[in-house]
């Protein structure tokens, strides 16, 4: 028995038979993967911009606007391996859309929240959903 060839993402094995995907479908889905890309460097750049804003708006010391990006990069390490078992065991179309829809409503949950340590969670839920798109990105 011969061992099945690498198949690149942009191919599917239908009946052991790789299917190309269409020109167009191709350009959609990098369209799709460059704004889930655009999502993640927006969501940093963005709170780099917006926080000493946030320190006078919310009265935060020094350690909590700290706080602000430690939390996202500890939950975003800390479910790295997790959720990659949730794209093994999952489709990975289904956990990418759900991620994307769930980063997006926290995120905009996010934008209305007036305490600083709903603020500090709600950056930790963020850095939980991030991994959506790590999903289609190494599947």
């Amino acid at each position: 028995m011969s061992p099945l060839s690498a198949l690149s993402p942009a191919r599917t094995l239908v009946n052991d038979h790789p299917k190309e995907l269409p020109q167009f479908r191709k350009l959609v889905l990098l369209v799709l993967f460059c704004l889930a890309q655009f999502l993640d460097v927006f969501n940093a750049s963005a709170l780099f911009a917006a926080l000493p804003a946030l320190d006078i708006s919310m009265n935060m010391t020094e350690s909590q606007s700290t706080w602000m990006f430690s939390a996202f990069q500890l939950t975003f390490a800390s479910f790295l391996l997790i959720s990659g078992r949730i794209c093994d065991i999952y489709d990975p179309k289904n956990v990418f859309i759900g991620g994307i829809g769930g980063l997006g409503v926290i995120s905009l949950c996010t934008g209305f929240v007036d305490n600083k340590v709903l603020m500090i969670i709600c950056r930790a839920i963020i850095g939980i959903g991030e991994h959506s798109r790590l999903c289609v990105d190494s599947g």
